[in-house]
């Protein structure tokens, strides 16, 4: 079957996981983060379909893209599709992508869905890579990795009231949805005009399958926190505070973070220092994603502060090499994936002391933070096995082809 994979691609994931013909020319970067979507692309090529990664790239020049730029490689073809820089204000010529519901992003997307001709698409994120695909008129399944209209009362602004309305449009056509979890399911079927299965994120099998945590993990009284972006979103804020409260009771302790606006000298290290936050806390910043791993194995816990979450890949990767997640009781998805705490330890993240309180309880008791890593290796086996998901995906892509059959045979007899 020819799958077109439609949505945020790191383009750094993809040359790690394919060879291509031009070995010479590097990827746009894409999206980065997490390999989710290269993931599941290099699994249904091991499957044996020949699948399409097609992307859009905010960080290189229109021109440099437009309507796309293609690559091939073994098992798979490449597109990425320009995205323009500005939300509202005009750049090079050009519109704010806002205004106009993402139009130009999304003719660029369906251009690229038409070169790759493919049989089914399986489309990421209800905004513009799933609009693109209804558009396309091919058979299809959606998957929503975020709720809209939670994302909105936390950053409450134009641009978020734009993605809430290009989310609510783009649901009620989808007929073939999936969500990463039961709390995203139950936000948004209110507005799906069919039922919507859940299908947790996959994490690979290069991750579930290796090692856990050292021997040393819990000696090392090091905390991880991965957050992309300083928003009361994210929470960082409440966490580096709660932080420096545990330290007070275990001097010992260590905190490296991760992501984006958390390096030396950008927002989060410069609100931490002027609050005089910054003592025993290491800002690396946006980091390779091999590098963070290495980190989340060798370390004491995983400290999540996020108000919102469908199906963390940052707990669900701290999970799957046995490092026990901090995380909130409240917080979307976050219970489920923790098996109600079984899995790992839910907070009233909102609260620093609470917070603080939970690391330094945890720091005393081996026994329960040995027991918690064995439970949060076989929770992440139980929901994000590769192999299984994309078993449950596969199926689904054959009944909606079927589907699709069925409602075009009465058409095609006429």
């Amino acid at each position: 079957m020819r799958i077109a994979l439609v949505g945020p691609f790191s383009g750094a994931t993809l040359a790690s996981a394919f060879t291509f013909a031009d070995g010479s020319t590097p990827l746009p970067p894409g999206y980065p983060g997490a390999p989710l979507m290269s993931t599941l692309a290099k699994a249904l090529v091991e499957r044996g379909h020949e699948v399409a990664a097609i992307s859009t790239c905010y960080s290189s020049p229109v021109a440099d893209l437009e309507p796309f730029r293609h690559w091939a490689g073994r098992g798979i073809d490449v597109y990425f599709c320009p995205q323009r820089p500005r939300s509202f204000r005009s750049a090079d010529g050009r519109r704010g992508r806002a205004l106009d519901f993402f139009q130009f992003e999304r003719d660029c997307l369906r251009a690229a869905i038409d070169h790759f001709a493919p049989d089914f698409i399986h489309a990421h994120w209800t905004y513009e890579f799933v609009w693109a695909a209804l558009d396309s008129g091919v058979p299809m399944l959606a998957t929503a990795h975020d709720s809209p209209g939670k994302v909105l009362r936390y950053m409450p602004n134009l641009y978020r009231l734009v993605r809430y309305l290009m989310a609510r449009r783009v649901i009620r056509r989808c007929t073939n949805l999936t969500a990463v979890s039961p709390d995203l399911e139950r936000d948004i079927r209110a507005w799906a005009p069919a039922p919507i299965t859940v299908v947790a994120n996959p994490i690979s099998r290069q991750i579930l399958d290796a090692p856990g945590c050292v021997p040393q993990a819990f000696q090392s009284r090091t905390l991880v926190m991965v957050l992309n972006g300083w928003v009361d979103l994210k929470n960082g804020a409440t966490a580096l505070q709660a932080f420096q409260l545990a330290r007070r009771l275990d001097p010992s302790l260590k905190l490296v973070c991760f992501g984006a606006d958390f390096q030396q000298g950008g927002p989060a290290q410069q609100w931490a220092a002027s609050k005089g936050l910054t003592a025993g806390v290491e800002f690396r910043g946006p980091t390779p994603h091999p590098s963070i791993l290495e980190q989340l194995r060798a370390s004491m816990a995983l400290l999540h502060p996020s108000r919102l979450e469908a199906c963390s890949m940052s707990i669900g990767e701290a999970m799957s090499v046995g490092l026990p997640a901090i995380a909130g009781r409240r917080t979307g998805g976050v219970a489920w994936q923790l098996d109600e705490g079984r899995a790992g330890v839910l907070v009233e993240i909102d609260d620093a002391k609470a917070m603080a309180d939970a690391v330094v309880a945890l720091g005393r008791d081996r026994e329960r933070w040995q027991a918690l890593s064995t439970a949060a290796r076989a929770r992440a086996r139980q929901l994000f096995s590769l192999d299984a998901l994309v078993d449950r995906y596969c199926a689904l892509y054959r009944q909606v082809t079927q589907q699709a059959q069925v409602a075009r045979a009465p058409a095609l007899a006429s």
